[in-house]
């Protein structure tokens, strides 16, 4: 079982990205870029910073910006800074509660269960 939650959130896509973007080069504002189907290119210090995108998903572009899976994303791997403090579960045994911390993709702890609540977007993780 496999449950991810607020795994793509959309990300701002304001101009100034397009034709050009590659890791290291320079940039401006807090944008993004789909360098490849699993990477983003995120501006951070007016520099893109590559990010991978390993959830089924990838990067793609979504209504009103882009999105980027990250629930393929090993611990410590980055993520968007748009994600911060974004949770999802992955796993089978034990499952697993994840979030964005610090650009990175950290592991708060095993569950027994994982799962969004009803009627929240919140995630309710059974140790």
């Amino acid at each position: 079982m496999r449950t991810a939650i607020l795994l793509a959130v959309t990300l701002a896509f304001l101009g100034g990205v397009g034709c050009g973007a590659q890791e290291g080069g320079a940039c401006s504002g807090e944008v993004y870029h789909c360098a490849a189907q699993d990477s983003i290119l995120e501006c951070r210090g007016g520099r893109w910073v590559a990010i991978p995108c390993k959830g089924p998903d990838g990067c793609r572009a979504v209504s009103g910006g882009l999105a980027c899976d990250v629930t393929g994303n090993q611990e410590g791997e980055g993520c968007p800074s748009a994600m911060e403090g974004t949770g999802f579960c992955r796993g089978t045994s034990p499952l697993s509660l994840f979030t964005c911390r610090g650009a990175q993709v950290v592991k708060l702890q095993d569950c027994r269960s994982c799962a969004t609540a009803t009627g929240s977007s919140s995630i309710v993780c059974t140790p």
